[in-house]
């Protein structure tokens, strides 16, 4: 077996349509909770963040990165506004919700100004991309997985804990890649 065989695992995505699809197959492959799925996505937001951000000097690859990150902070946005922050609102965190949903206003913002750049190979660009994952990784390490997702494990039972794993999955699951 070649060396450059070994350093490639199996699973690296070859096309840019691969890229784009991996996180929806992986998050069908999945067999978390609710959390469990939210941290694995949070991991999944990093490494994407770290390869457009921290991806070398191939710039070719930019725009497929940048396409995966974006539908990686759509599809993780939308299951959590639409099933997670409820849940919290529903169990007394009403403030804490809301200021969930203003933080995610405030990255979908930052976002719209990276897609709508004109030059999204620039220092400028790269320099708002990494402003987006200092406000994101900060929101889901420290707000969401820190504070707000334990609290909530501890106020529901096991029933709605189902129900907010079948529904974060499937609204996850209902954004396409593009």
């Amino acid at each position: 077996m070649s060396k450059l065989a070994i350093q490639q695992p199996a699973t690296q995505p070859e096309s840019p349509l691969e890229v784009l699809h991996a996180a929806a197959r992986q998050t069908e492959a999945m067999k978390a909770d609710w959390l469990g799925l939210i941290k694995a996505h949070h991991v999944m937001l990093e490494r994407a963040f770290d390869e457009l951000i921290d991806g070398g000097a191939d710039m070719t690859q930019r725009p497929v990165l940048y396409k995966r990150l974006a539908y990686l902070l759509t599809a993780h946005s939308v299951a959590e506004e639409n099933v997670i922050y409820p849940a919290l609102a529903i169990c007394g965190l009403q403030s804490d919700s809301d200021r969930l949903y203003l933080d995610q206003a405030h990255a979908k913002v930052m976002n719209s100004m990276l897609d709508m750049a004109d030059d999204k190979l620039g220092d400028d660009w790269l320099q708002r991309a990494k402003e987006l994952r200092t406000a994101v990784l900060s929101h889901a390490k420290e707000d969401e997985e820190g504070d707000l997702y334990p609290r909530l494990l501890a106020e529901i039972d096991a029933s709605t804990a189902t129900k907010l794993s079948v529904g974060y999955r499937r609204e996850f699951l209902a954004v396409k890649p593009t």
